[in-house]
């Protein structure tokens, strides 16, 4: 594979292209702001996310034209916020996607009706699995930035697609794990930015280590109830396709969830923590959606609840921890 359109301007995006351009795959890159494209163009570097960062414009054409990118490759790779995904697929036309290959890295459901990001690009632009894949972590963007040892998931049922997009990610500092399990590895990266914003609530409310490990060891519990609840294929959890990324998201200051969710534990209200964060924090959104696909299994998940009843209802963060409390086991 020799080129692929980028559609996203984060951090995690530029991480992305990073190492896309560094194993000289050339990248279409679709950025909304025009600031953005300048700088990338003309410097090689994003001036919003991961500025550090020495992009090989050799390698890149960034580009405020979504239509244009979209049509430049075979290959889309999707990297926006869950909750924007509906309006940028609205702007874009079907026909540009009848025949692509598409790849999404988005940590939340999406929609109304709570889909899975790879489910909705099926059900919009008909595009079948054996034409998709997923990207999932353990990572941080920042790490992969610094070129820290970091492993990466590449999940689809094409196992042809597969051994195409492994040699684009993997690097001296990036290990690639292959998957067919695109549900389960889904639900597990949504999942894990609900865990890290209420780990982020527990360290705002200065809970200690030890409370946090049963927290920790009560969200993969939960995990496993929600990924039996939905049928997925039994998998073996405990590997870092699954749990990596929760681990990561629990523990790191990297993550944008946790700060989040500190910041609601240290009394801020949604609104206020909202505009304190530059980045977008996956697990506001995420929460919602995943409160409403348990509470339509019938299952009891404690962690999720605690942070739709803090984040939605408005209901006091420390009042909840302590029922929290009550039903961690």
């Amino acid at each position: 594979m020799t080129e692929i359109s980028v559609i996203g301007g984060g951090s995690w995006a530029t991480a992305l292209v990073k190492i896309l351009t560094e194993n000289k795959v050339h990248v279409h890159w679709y950025l909304r702001r025009q600031v953005q494209v300048e700088a990338i163009n003309d410097q090689g570097m994003n001036p919003d996310y991961l500025s550090f960062v020495k992009l090989d414009t050799q390698y890149l054409t960034a580009s405020a034209d979504l239509d244009h990118v979209l049509q430049q490759s075979p290959t889309i790779l999707f990297v926006v916020p869950s909750a924007h995904f509906p309006a940028l697929c609205s702007s874009i036309d079907p026909a540009i996607m009848q025949d692509k290959q598409v790849i999404t890295s988005i940590k939340g459901t999406v929609g109304k009706d709570n889909v899975l990001p790879s489910a909705f690009v099926s059900n919009y632009f008909g595009i079948p699995a054996s034409r998709q894949a997923v990207l999932a972590g353990p990572c941080h963007a920042e790490e992969i930035g610094m070129g820290k040892k970091t492993y990466m998931t590449i999940c689809s049922a094409n196992d042809a697609f597969l051994e195409q997009l492994k040699p684009c990610f993997r690097s001296r500092y990036l290990a690639i794990n292959l998957h067919d399990d695109i549900a389960g590895i889904e639900y597990a990266a949504i999942y894990k930015n609900v865990v890290g914003l209420v780990c982020g609530m527990a360290k705002g409310l200065q809970y200690g280590d030890n409370f946090m490990a049963v927290l920790v060891a009560n969200a993969i519990y939960e995990l496993e109830l929600l990924l039996k609840g939905l049928h997925v294929d039994d998998q073996r959890i405990a590997c870092s396709s699954y749990l990596g990324d929760l681990l990561v998201t629990a523990y790191s200051p990297h993550s944008r969830n946790r700060s989040f969710g500190e910041l609601i534990g240290r009394g801020y209200s949604v609104e206020q923590t909202q505009n304190a964060m530059s980045m977008v924090a996956e697990g506001y959104a995420a929460t919602q959606g995943l409160y409403e696909t348990a509470k339509n299994l019938g299952l009891n998940m404690p962690i999720i609840n605690t942070a739709y009843r803090v984040l939605y209802n408005h209901m006091a963060v420390t009042s909840e921890f302590k029922l929290l409390e009550r039903n961690m086991i």
